[in-house]
């Protein structure tokens, strides 16, 4: 896939959460939903992965671009325990107004990039010692992953607080 093809697939996932988190009011947007989080915590969630691709992307520590250093990488369950915690008391025109900024941060950064650097490894944005053998993967799949995959996979709790449904 090209980098505007990888782009206009973050635009499209982009524009469905968006156009959601548009016609929302406070009182849904704290809200509980289905996994105990309220739609702003999902927002922030999003907004703080994304963050971490920027860092990526920038050969930043993710896990300091978001604020959870220490936690570890790998252990996914802990990082998201971490971001909540951090971003539990935003209000949520905070969580609303970071991740529409990270967001444009993070298109800016994508639209600086040659059209193979999506195929560079993970090791290319974040060298030195890894065991992992997934950062050797190209690093296009953070960007799915950490955008229009991430999207789709919280749109449902999303809806469903806004009672438009899975």
């Amino acid at each position: 896939m090209t980098r505007t093809e990888w782009v206009e697939r973050i635009e499209l996932g982009w524009r469905e959460l968006d156009e959601l988190v548009a016609v929302l009011d406070a009182p849904v947007l704290e809200a509980p939903v289905a996994d105990g989080w309220t739609v702003k915590d999902h927002l922030a969630h999003l907004a703080a992965w994304e963050e971490s691709l920027v860092a990526l992307l920038e050969g930043r520590d993710r896990a300091v671009a978001v604020g959870v250093s220490g936690v570890g990488e790998g252990d996914v369950d802990r990082v998201n325990a971490a971001i909540w915690a951090r971003h539990r008391d935003e209000s949520p025109e905070q969580a609303v107004s970071s991740l529409r900024d990270t967001h444009r941060r993070l298109l800016a950064r994508l639209d600086q990039l040659e059209e193979d650097d999506l195929s560079r490894p993970y090791t290319h944005y974040q060298p030195g010692p890894s065991s992992d053998p997934d950062h050797e993967k190209p690093v296009s799949e953070w960007v799915g992953v950490n955008t229009f995959e991430h999207y789709a996979e919280h749109l449902p709790l999303i809806r469903s607080a806004a009672g438009r449904g899975a």
